[in-house]
């Protein structure tokens, strides 16, 4: 991707669990750049991601990115998102780099050497050998933030992803997350009960009211 990006839409969006309404007709326009989702537990933080990746379905209204509309053409609208959930990767039975590989097979633009990069600034290498559920907590959010970023999808989705890393690790992302804020041709949402560090700065904020 070398120019900007278009906006990813959301269009009077509706959902709701049984007796526990979230979104009714909510509108957003998320621009290139990183857009950073806050607010109380319950709030419907997480369940947004879900809406935005095409996890869940929303009740009524649209979501678009470019020329896709995530109803009609799902399958283009999801090529262009990759969606981190709070928890470690799915498929743990692979190891690192065999996960990775899973991606790059959905994804064209995975990008290899920026998987590799990440790998050794997060302190992954050590683990590479050992299956993805025998890891930590914090090993396993490496694992799914790598692939998240390494994608290389128009729109990144990174719920919690601070939860469960070191020090050292958090730093790292907070850089990547500063750099994510400058960029035009990729549109990045995050939800965070941490602070972001440096990138709560350069982030776009959203809060959601208390449900």
């Amino acid at each position: 991707m070398t120019g900007p990006v278009s906006p990813l839409s959301a269009e009077g969006i509706a959902f709701a669990y049984p007796g526990l309404p979230l979104f009714d007709d909510w509108s957003y326009r998320f621009e290139p750049g990183l857009t950073w989702v806050r607010g109380d537990n319950g709030c419907g933080k997480s369940t947004l991601l879900r809406l935005l990746g095409g996890v869940v379905a929303p009740a009524a209204g649209r979501l678009r990115l470019d020329a896709f509309d995530a109803q009609t053409h799902p399958i283009d609208y999801r090529l262009g998102v990759y969606w981190c959930g709070p928890d470690g990767p799915a498929f743990d039975h692979l190891k690192p780099a065999e996960f990775f590989g899973f991606v790059a097979g959905l994804y064209p633009g995975f990008d290899r050497a920026s998987a590799a990069r990440l790998v050794d600034a997060l302190g992954l290498q050590p683990f590479l050998a050992r299956r993805i559920r025998e890891l930590s907590t914090g090993s396993r959010k490496k694992v799914a933030v790598i692939a998240a970023v390494a994608a290389r999808t128009n729109v990144v989705l990174l719920d919690e992803p601070l939860a469960g890393l070191d020090r050292h690790s958090a730093r790292v992302l907070d850089g990547l997350l500063v750099e994510a804020a400058r960029q035009r041709d990729r549109v990045w949402i995050v939800t965070s009960h941490e602070p972001l560090g440096d990138a709560s700065v350069a982030a776009r904020t959203i809060d959601l009211p208390a449900r």
